[in-house]
């Protein structure tokens, strides 16, 4: 009489080879997630894509072809906002004699991480992306879209190596 595990090792490895599928497909999925941030497609999946002017990139340590984490833009509408703002402040300085001094206008500008910068001078528009409402700048950049590579190829290949496994049982 003779015993056999099969049963048992082979439940052991298609939750293997299933754990392997899942896992790199959420892997595949947050690096294709990035790539298309990184790109500019995002806006075909109904993410706000945005140019920004007036940049300014307080990294004065990036040499030619590096990305700087923090610039800071613009857009159109805020141009337009400030420009207005700063024409009301000039109207009103004209009747400071009688009501006191105006304000100053302040200058809004927006936070965008990722943003390609020559080394010398600030580039002159960044497009870039918001994934959330509210929430954070991502530039169209070849660097976003080399570090969302890296879990797009692993979680291909993740994936991959369980279909493999569950094949295999």
């Amino acid at each position: 009489m003779s015993v056999s595990a099969t049963g048992r090792t082979g439940r052991r490895g298609r939750l293997k080879g299933v754990s392997l599928v899942v896992g790199g497909a959420v892997l595949f999925a947050a690096g294709l997630f990035v790539v298309v941030t990184g790109t500019g497609l995002s806006g075909v999946f109904g993410m706000r894509v945005e140019t920004f002017g007036h940049i300014q990139c307080h990294d004065t340590r990036a040499e030619k072809g590096q990305t700087v984490w923090h610039c800071f833009g613009v857009t159109p509408a805020q141009q337009r906002a400030n420009d207005a703002e700063r024409k009301r402040v000039a109207q009103e300085s004209l009747r400071a004699h009688v009501d006191g001094t105006p304000e100053r206008a302040e200058f809004q500008r927006v936070r965008i991480l990722f943003a390609d910068h020559n080394g010398r001078t600030d580039p002159e528009t960044i497009t870039a992306t918001q994934v959330f409402d509210d929430g954070r700048w991502y530039a169209h950049s070849s660097t976003l879209v080399g570090y969302g590579m890296i879990p797009l190829l692993l979680g291909a290949g993740t994936a991959a190596w369980g279909g493999y496994l569950l094949r295999q049982r």
